[in-house]
């Protein structure tokens, strides 16, 4: 009897090693599952976050165009785009996608959430959440979980110029000249490359508006009136208009009367204190003197030319193209083109390698809309004044006599929209 008890144990011994190793097996199988749809999942939300990465990208490329005109609806539908390419988002899925706030940035156009900006007007940050996707889990079945949710989320920031960098921006890199100058400016800061000539005991630089400064690459001279304090040996600024489309003048033709004959390619403009008519005028030779210029929605073209054909400067040493130059009672009073219109926001604009000098003498300038001249000089001497909105970005200044002076109360809606820079993932 003993004996058979004995082998009845040993019976009860194997079953109890059979059922451990099922059990382990199913345990083990269930844990490679795991392992395998997780993998999965988490090889999904990989794809999730590189989609929601270039899709904050590609919306802030393009959310202010090249002429640096604002478009939501353009950096929507970039979002979206990218969104489909790389992951197969359809319009369907941003239709239901959702974003509570605070997460969800302030705006958003219609229903479209989860793609959401800091503002209507300016924005610099731009939030992309990606719809939610359930991603099949068919190994974890076993364990009551089908289906595992996933999404994910990128923000971009970056700079729009103008207010945050400069309302005056002198990006060349010697000696510039104020003496007994006198600059104004309201609304933006002041940033000059290379130094400030030291013989400047009566110049004065002053500058208001919350956050505005005054920003020199080289050490402020000991002379001068400055308010607030120059930031001294700061790193140069790069010319925030460097991605600025040039002016297209194709289709324009040659014209002598300015004020009769409207846009077209000039050698110089005639006196026009009635008014020239609304456009593009491209300037291949010296315009100002003794008389005045008036226009609303006007852009002028500096360039250089060969036998009256306007074509770009020499590069890279650069050449002298169309110039300004205004003295005695001569004046200037011109309005940029606005929102929507060709040039929207561009006065005065040099080809990038025009050497030219943009002289206000006399009664000097007082125009709205931003003057570029990459390569030019803006002078002042004797009287001129310069009474603005504008955005300023020159390489050099030059200022003589007094009261030569250059007051402004930045304006950005009046002016073009410098193209974001610093752009870079924030979340």
């Amino acid at each position: 009897m003993v004996h058979g008890l004995s082998k009845l144990h040993r019976r009860d011994d194997g079953a109890a090693a059979v059922l451990t190793v099922l059990l382990a097996s199913v345990v083990f199988v269930g844990l490679c599952a795991l392992v395998i749809d997780l993998g999965l999942a988490r090889d999904t939300r990989r794809q999730a976050q590189n989609a929601a990465d270039a899709s904050a990208l590609a919306a802030g490329n393009v959310v202010y165009g090249s002429d640096g005109t604002l478009s939501i609806t353009n950096a929507v539908n970039a979002a979206k785009f990218y969104a489909s390419r790389n992951y197969g988002i359809t319009e369907a899925d941003w239709v239901a996608c959702r974003e509570a706030s605070p997460r969800r940035l302030p705006y958003y156009v219609g229903t479209q959430e989860c793609v959401s900006f800091d503002s209507a007007t300016k924005p610099t940050t731009v939030r992309v959440k990606v719809p939610t996707r359930a991603v099949s889990t068919p190994f974890a079945g076993i364990w009551g979980v089908s289906s595992v949710p996933v999404s994910a989320v990128a923000q971009i920031q970056f700079d729009t110029g103008g207010l945050a960098r400069c309302g005056l921006c002198v990006i060349g890199s010697g000696t510039h000249k104020l003496q007994v100058g006198n600059i104004s400016l309201n609304g933006a800061s002041v940033a000059i490359n290379g130094t400030l000539e030291a013989n400047n005991a009566n110049g004065t630089i002053r500058v208001t508006g919350a956050g505005m400064g005054i920003n020199l690459q080289g050490a402020a001279p000991g002379t001068g009136t400055y308010s607030p304090a120059p930031r001294a040996n700061q790193p140069p600024i790069d010319d925030p208009l460097i991605s600025l489309v040039m002016p297209n003048y194709s289709g324009l033709v040659v014209h002598t009367r300015s004020c009769t004959q409207g846009p077209g390619i000039y050698v110089s403009l005639e006196a026009c204190p009635g008014g020239m008519l609304p456009g593009l005028y491209v300037l291949t030779g010296v315009t100002g003197g003794n008389f005045g210029i008036v226009g609303n929605g006007v852009t002028l073209y500096l360039v250089c030319s060969t036998s009256g054909v306007p074509r770009p400067c020499a590069s890279p040493a650069g050449e002298v193209g169309g110039s300004l130059s205004f003295s005695g009672s001569g004046y200037m009073n011109i309005t940029a083109p606005v929102a929507g219109q060709p040039n929207a926001g561009l006065a005065v604009v040099a080809d990038r390698n025009n050497t030219a000098i943009l002289a206000y003498g006399g009664n000097g300038y007082a125009s709205s809309g931003t003057i570029y001249a990459a390569r030019g000089t803006l002078q002042y001497n004797g009287n001129g004044a310069l009474g603005t909105d504008s955005l300023i970005v020159v390489n050099d200044f030059s200022f003589a006599g007094s009261p030569s002076a250059f007051v402004s109360s930045y304006t950005q809606e009046k002016n073009v929209t410098v193209p974001p820079s610093s752009m870079h993932l924030s979340q």
